[in-house]
């Protein structure tokens, strides 16, 4: 929906200004390109596609060899998917002047949005080599060799960048999060320091974890009915190259087709994650900070034998303003916090809807297997 509201105007702009072949004439002093340009980009920064098309289209349209301008459109059509018109008009900016630096970053980066890092570094290296002082060009340098997985090239590229920048509040946070990252995976396989650098994972990619990294062989399902929750047992077909589900067990519909399907299959089966009230799952929504607590509850009760795990804290005051004791994760809550498995915010509450990062989720997995 929101692409389609933004080419909406992009349409009524292109009425506008595409047919016009001369350049209009300034309705005021700070009617320039430069002016524009520079409005652009800070809308750019905002998010605001559609108002920062508009800037750049009317600095091209005041002149139409303003190079700038064509970089700006080229930043907008990459941030809005459209790799085909991101790149012509990034490559005019480059006609029209082969050394101007953001011109150079934005190449760059649609290279890597065409997934091709390794070719973006030799466009990210000119930008610096003509100045050594943009920040972006590191930035985006260290982004191509991280999704080549050549952690420790990114790293020298935040070390450069801070010899250069000392004050750079960005790329010191950057420089941060990659350190945080990198601890958080010490001692996996390589591939988790991708995992540790992810924002917010999701629910499947939590499934996936707990799978790969606890040995979830040693709980037992409880004895008992299956809760009403649960579906109820269909007759189980081997199909091939398809995982089998597990007999007496009924994965949801948004996850029969789904890469991480095994993984969901057993954290549904052992009671650690389950479906919606809708009886899907939603594989792809971010895990939730009460999600991953109440998955790491019902972890333990299992792994630890111990079934009144999860209401040993029901009837107990809380300390967390942002968690009642009548909330559906405040047991969970309190287990996780109270064994130092997850901690509370700064600000002293829990945060029960935030989503968990990356690195926070193999720091938790970490905390949990000192707790068994």
């Amino acid at each position: 929906m929101k692409k389609i509201i933004f080419f909406i105007p992009v349409i009524i702009l292109f009425a506008i200004f595409g047919c016009s072949k001369k350049q209009i004439t300034p309705g005021g002093l700070m009617d320039t390109p430069e002016a524009h340009y520079a409005e652009g980009k800070r809308l750019l920064k905002l998010e605001r596609y559609d108002d920062a098309f508009i800037e750049f289209q009317r600095a091209v349209t005041l002149n139409k060899k303003f190079a700038p301008g064509y970089e700006g459109l080229g930043l907008v059509w990459l941030a809005k998917g459209d790799l085909k018109r991101a790149e012509e008009n990034i490559n005019k900016c480059l006609d029209l002047d082969g050394k101007f630096v953001p011109g150079l970053i934005a190449k760059g980066r649609l290279l890597i949005a065409k997934k091709d890092p390794e070719g973006s570094l030799k466009w990210f290296d000119n930008a610096i080599k003509l100045d050594p002082k943009n920040e972006d060009a590191y930035i985006y340098k260290a982004d191509a060799y991280v999704l080549l997985q050549k952690y420790d090239e990114a790293e020298k590229v935040f070390s450069a960048g801070m010899q250069q920048l000392p004050n750079s509040q960005e790329l010191n946070a950057r420089w941060e999060m990659m350190q945080a990252a990198r601890r958080a995976a010490a001692g996996l396989p390589p591939q988790y320091l991708a995992i540790a650098r992810s924002n917010a994972i999701t629910r499947a990619d939590l499934a996936a974890l707990l799978v790969v990294e606890l040995d979830l062989d040693k709980i037992t399902k409880e004895p008992g009915p299956t809760p009403e929750k649960k579906f109820a047992p269909p007759p189980t077909q081997q199909v091939m190259g398809k995982p089998e589900t597990p007999k007496g067990l009924e994965l949801p519909p948004d996850v029969q087709m789904h890469w991480a399907k095994s993984f969901i299959s057993k954290v549904i089966e052992l009671g650690i994650m389950e479906p919606y009230p809708d009886g899907n799952f939603d594989p792809q929504r971010p895990i939730t900070r009460a999600d991953f607590a109440m998955a790491v509850q019902n972890l333990l009760k299992g792994l630890l034998k111990d079934p009144g795990l999860s209401t040993r804290f029901i009837g107990s005051t809380s300390p967390f303003p942002d968690v009642p004791s009548s909330h559906y994760a405040f047991n969970a809550v309190m287990v996780v916090t109270t064994r130092g498995i997850m901690k509370a915010k700064l600000d002293g509450t829990f945060g029960l809807t935030d989503k968990v990062s990356g690195t926070d989720a193999l720091l938790i997995i970490k905390q949990v297997k000192g707790n068994l």
